[in-house]
């Protein structure tokens, strides 16, 4: 009887002798992104779907068509096998050229929802317990809606993480700082999230710039012959350039690896044109990269997305 009595306790104490962890909790995030024009998006959104350690929530789209980017954002999840993350469109702005939308014309999924994006992004972080993590790779333009529509939803943000600004580094080469094309496409966003009290971390073309997709990490990708990897080769022949810059799978990257960037506490201000400047003798609103080491960032990306 006493052996009987000794084996629920020996069963329960068991995992501790072999060491064994719980598995670790999963990062809850929502995505914005105005996938469709230029690559990045695109490549951004398979290292998401390929990183584990996040728990997708849902994605929205924001600027132009966003109804249209909606459709190629779930059509993308589609294929690579993530058919229960909700997608939500923004409210439409002036047209914009969209080639890589032609890949989801006429798609349809249950992911589609009918609700606008702020609504959607409201109700997901009030239905959550804890906070979630926001990752803006596109004009902040939902993300300010969210904030005006209801100014108490900021205590449901752990963080905004975006892709955007510009510090001390341009396009390219340029070391002059500019109007980044995310916060000058609407600065008066940007504004009211840079205002708004959110802790933010912040991938600016400081970071991102200098991330080219040469040819040889090109065919890596392309070569996987994963569902996901064919869509990220149509998509780029739909993009019709030669090589993309990976501005914005930098801001996924960071959330999953902060070693990647060397970050400094600033007070980010945005001028009516959308430039970012650190403004001195004031309290710090962001956590912002300024150096990173691309052939770091290229050995993390194409270990996830083309192993």
């Amino acid at each position: 009887m006493r052996k009987f009595a000794l084996l629920p306790v020996f069963f329960l104490v068991w995992p501790i002798i072999l060491g064994a962890a719980a598995p670790a909790k999963r990062i809850p995030i929502l995505l914005d992104t105005d996938i469709g024009t230029d690559i990045d998006d695109a490549f951004a959104l398979a290292l998401v779907v390929k990183s584990p350690e996040f728990d997708l929530l849902g994605v929205t789209t924001v600027s132009g068509d966003t109804h249209a980017r909606a459709r190629l954002a779930a059509k993308l999840l589609w294929e690579a096998g993530d058919r229960s993350v909700p997608v939500a469109a923004g409210e439409p702005s002036r047209p914009l050229p969209m080639e890589q939308t032609r890949w989801a014309d006429g798609f349809r999924s249950p992911q589609l929802r009918s609700i606008n994006a702020a609504t959607f992004l409201d109700q997901v972080l009030r239905r959550r317990v804890e906070k979630t993590t926001l990752i803006a790779i596109g004009p902040l333009t939902n993300i300010a809606a969210l904030l005006t529509k209801d100014p108490h939803i900021k205590e449901k943000i752990k963080q905004i993480v975006l892709m955007g600004g510009s510090i001390a580094h341009g396009y390219g080469d340029d070391l002059n700082p500019v109007a980044e094309y995310n916060i000058a496409s609407d600065p008066t966003a940007a504004q009211k999230v840079f205002s708004s009290g959110v802790p933010i971390l912040m991938a600016p073309l400081d970071v991102t710039a200098m991330l080219q997709l040469h040819r040889p990490d090109r065919h890596r990708v392309f070569t996987q012959l994963t569902p996901l990897t064919n869509s990220l080769t149509i998509l780029y022949e739909l993009w019709n350039q030669s090589t993309p810059t990976l501005f914005d799978p930098m801001a996924v990257a960071m959330v999953l690896d902060p070693s990647l960037c060397e970050t400094e506490p600033l007070a980010v201000e945005v001028d009516a044109n959308g430039f970012t400047r650190a403004a001195q003798g004031k309290p710090p609103n962001a956590q912002v990269a300024l150096h990173t080491n691309p052939s770091s960032f290229f050995d993390f990306y194409l270990k996830r997305v083309a192993p």
